[in-house]
């Protein structure tokens, strides 16, 4: 079994039983300890569980666990995500800063990084992004939008959503997207929750696109920055050359991120 289908797998096991050792999982899929405990370390940083002494807890009640396409986007290219959430963390994000992090799983990968930065202040419109950030910054302040509740991504949507943002400003908003190409620029196809993408974008000083590299050239129904509006995009090394010379030559400042 693929590691990405077994760690599908183990969250769908862990949501039917709320609980179980590492012991026990690693005789259920016939592989190491170790390799389990790689497992449940990617699915924590993916808000799904929360690791304890030899074992893990399901972290999340009845709607999260018939949620298998949000969890085959936190656990698909995970390195890759991991890679550039943490190279936004070190590169763009200060002590002190005020940050919008939109609904995206390549958004959330940040998250984990953002430990050693003091003074935060964090705005998601992301229940499973409010929740990591809890979990790694439990002091700072973690601003969550309200609104109507899509339950199926667990986002927050709709005006009362999109005007919690025009109360606050920020100085970054990291916004991601499920395409980008230089023709329709930076794309997602929930027409409710790109509505709050840009409203994040409105009232913030600067937006920096992160999207892995399997998601360049596609396209979606509704645009969210067009290819003139987008400052800075991150992504990781399996860019295409041709994709980045377009990108570079459109004027972007393009960060390529190696994956280790």
């Amino acid at each position: 079994m693929l590691p990405e289908a077994r760690r599908r797998s183990i969250l769908s096991h862990l949501s039917q039983v709320s609980s179980d050792t590492i012991t026990e999982l690693s005789r259920r899929y016939h592989v190491s300890t170790m390799t389990i405990r790689r497992d449940l370390r990617s699915l924590q940083r993916g808000g799904f569980v929360t690791m304890t002494h030899g074992g893990a807890i399901f972290d999340g009640d009845a709607f999260q666990q018939n949620e298998s396409h949000q969890i085959k986007r936190a656990t698909v290219r995970a390195a890759e995500k991991r890679a550039i959430g943490r190279y936004v963390a070190a590169n763009f994000i200060e002590a002190d800063d005020v940050v919008f992090l939109d609904s995206g799983t390549t958004v959330r990968a940040i998250v984990p990084f953002l430990k050693e930065k003091p003074n935060l202040t964090t705005a998601s419109n992301s229940m499973r992004t409010i929740q990591a950030l809890f979990r790694i910054l439990p002091h700072s302040a973690i601003l969550c939008t309200g609104g109507t509740l899509a339950s199926t991504a667990q986002t927050f949507v709709g005006p009362v959503a999109e005007r919690f943002f025009d109360d606050f400003f920020a100085r970054k908003a990291i916004i991601s997207g499920i395409g980008y190409s230089i023709q329709s620029g930076l794309a997602d196809s929930q027409l409710l929750d790109t509505a709050v993408k840009k409203a994040m974008i409105r009232s913030a000083e600067r937006s920096i696109v992160v999207i892995d590299s399997s998601k360049l050239g596609h396209t979606a129904m509704v645009q969210v920055l067009a290819t003139p509006e987008i400052r800075t995009l991150v992504t990781d090394d399996g860019i295409p050359p041709p994709m980045r010379s377009d990108i570079e030559a459109a004027g972007i400042d393009l960060r390529v991120v190696p994956v280790k």
